[in-house]
């Protein structure tokens, strides 16, 4: 595993060969590379810069393969979501510190979103919420 210095080495190195135009042919190649080099061995305190630095990398190559909302639902922020859902207080002992606990489980994946793309997330959070039977329909809109 690296360390938390050496990812954002790794990943200061790469930027400097994309801006330097030093990335061979195939940026497809690099940045698939890249991804795997890093997230493989990322230490769990920093999977979310990463992920946002390799977001970044991609986009200065031109590469964006999905949109905003699959992103964050396939990325380290959802992980992090469904994490939290493991270690809610218990909603019968205070409905209100439960309900925050989501709110405070479910904000990394609002950061920077549009409107639009905030609903989707929305959707997918109340669906994982219904199906661990957290909520039903109607607790709260999207």
């Amino acid at each position: 595993m690296l360390t938390v210095d050496q990812v954002t080495i790794r990943l200061n190195e790469a930027e400097a060969a994309i801006r330097d135009g030093q990335i061979g042919s195939n940026p497809h190649e690099f940045i698939e590379t890249l991804w795997a080099q890093v997230l493989e061995e990322c230490p769990p305190e920093a999977r979310i810069g990463a992920y946002q630095r390799l977001l970044g990398l991609s986009e200065l190559l031109g590469i964006r393969h999905t949109s905003v909302p699959e992103e964050r639902l396939a990325g380290p922020q959802w992980d992090m979501f469904l994490a939290a859902l493991e270690e809610l207080p218990d909603a019968r002992e205070d409905e209100l510190i439960f309900w925050r606990a989501i709110d405070h489980a479910k904000a990394p994946l609002f950061d920077g979103v549009t409107e639009e793309d905030g609903a989707i997330i929305e959707t997918a959070v109340q669906a994982e919420l219904n199906r661990r039977g957290l909520a039903t329909p109607g607790d709260f809109e999207p």
